[in-house]
């Protein structure tokens, strides 16, 4: 069904005008990871009107990611997260682009040239690390992370922020499963989406700057990097 966008995006549009909606459909995305973070940020990204996603992971769906992995459901349990990823994004939006990357994130990996801004949905630093090496320089970077009940939200431009590896060069991570709540990942998913908005714009707000989200104690902090 063909539904013209002043419809479609209609309760949006009295949030921000048609200017700023044109700067979101004419963006592209790459989003790294397709678990808590990766799912919801595709979905409402494809809800938003983003032209072009570039989706990039190599996992299946398991029972344990049902808790907090909006795209899927029980019936999904052992297929692809790409195949089911690209099929429900599609139902949410047919207009939308998915360009999907059955792949792992190493050194040999490669970012499309017409990337607008790499979002790191990842649960490892090592490939975090190998995907901001792997970004061009002059693109956005946007990182978000969970661990228990804390969450980060952070943005980089490649070639003149600090390398993502410096930043966190001392940090170890967690042995086995990280600790997350279906509640965390919706709350930083929700703001990396919100700081990918204002990026559209050119108005980040997160550049070279930690939003730090402790669920704990329900406080949100600033950080320099």
């Amino acid at each position: 069904m063909s539904v013209p966008d002043s419809e479609r995006f209609s309760r949006q549009l009295l949030v921000w005008g048609e200017e700023k909606q044109r700067q979101i459909a004419g963006s592209t995305l790459l989003i790294a990871g397709l678990g808590g973070l990766g799912a919801t940020v595709s979905q409402i990204m494809a809800r938003a009107g983003v032209a072009t996603l570039h989706l990039v992971d190599d996992g299946a769906v398991a029972w344990s990611d049902l808790h907090r992995q909006s795209l899927y459901g029980e019936c999904d349990v052992g297929r692809k997260k790409l195949q089911v990823a690209e099929e429900r994004l599609k139902a949410i939006n047919s207009g939308i682009d998915i360009i999907a990357h059955e792949s792992r994130i190493d050194r040999g990996f490669c970012i499309p040239p017409e990337v607008n801004s790499v979002v790191d949905c990842l649960d490892n630093f090592v490939s975090r690390f190998d995907l901001h090496e792997a970004t061009p320089t002059g693109r956005f970077f946007v990182h978000g992370g969970i661990e228990g009940e804390q969450g980060q939200v952070l943005t980089l431009m490649k070639g003149t922020s600090q390398p993502l590896d410096e930043i966190f060069g001392g940090y170890l991570q967690p042995k086995g499963p990280i600790p997350v709540s279906a509640d965390n990942v919706i709350i930083i998913a929700g703001l990396m989406c919100n700081e990918l908005f204002h990026i559209m714009c050119g108005a980040p707000k997160l550049l070279d700057r930690f939003l730090v989200v402790d669920l704990s104690s329900f406080t949100f902090s600033f950080l320099e990097v």
